[in-house]
């Protein structure tokens, strides 16, 4: 039978969920905390549990004939720094594991992805706003000022050269 390969957690969610370590999945953000490349971190993209190694996002290693290919990581050399909570079952593994310990856990952030599109939406009202106004105020009683075809790309020529 394969295990779950376990990869420990870092000391913020180690207070907020009570446990050290946890079963890495594609999706959680690790930082590798030894060997050469110590320091540097990304989304695991990959988990090969036969072997224990792990493949992070943005890690990789130049082979002989200049190609790059995915890094294959020891778990003991990662720390988990965020989990990844698009699965319920480990959340609600978390939640087992907490009242086995009899501990009370702090819930996950809500994840943030809802709230960009919002706030994209408003960026994007805004700018059709000031466009129109910018248009508004261009064009007085409606009429519009057209520019020579000449000129218009004597300028993009210009601005293409510096």
């Amino acid at each position: 039978m394969i295990t779950k390969v376990k990869v420990a957690l870092s000391g913020d969610l180690r207070k907020r969920y009570g446990i050290r370590a946890f079963p890495i999945a594609a999706g959680d953000v690790v930082k590798i905390k030894s060997g050469n490349r110590k320091g540097e971190g990304g989304k695991v993209v990959e988990v090969n549990h036969v072997s224990g190694r792990v493949s992070v996002e943005g890690i990789t290693i130049a082979k002989e004939d200049g190609k790059q290919t995915e890094l294959y990581l020891k778990a003991q050399d990662l720390t988990i720094t965020k989990l990844d909570f698009s699965r319920e079952e480990r959340l609600q593994k978390i939640r087992q594991i907490a009242a086995i310990k009899r501990i009370t856990i702090q819930e996950p952030e809500p994840e943030e992805v809802g709230e960009e599109p919002a706030e994209m939406e408003a960026e994007a009202s805004e700018v059709k706003e000031a466009d129109t106004l910018d248009e508004s105020a261009d064009e007085p009683d409606g009429e519009t000022e057209e520019e020579p075809e000449g000129e218009a790309e004597k300028e993009k020529s210009e601005s293409e050269e510096e």
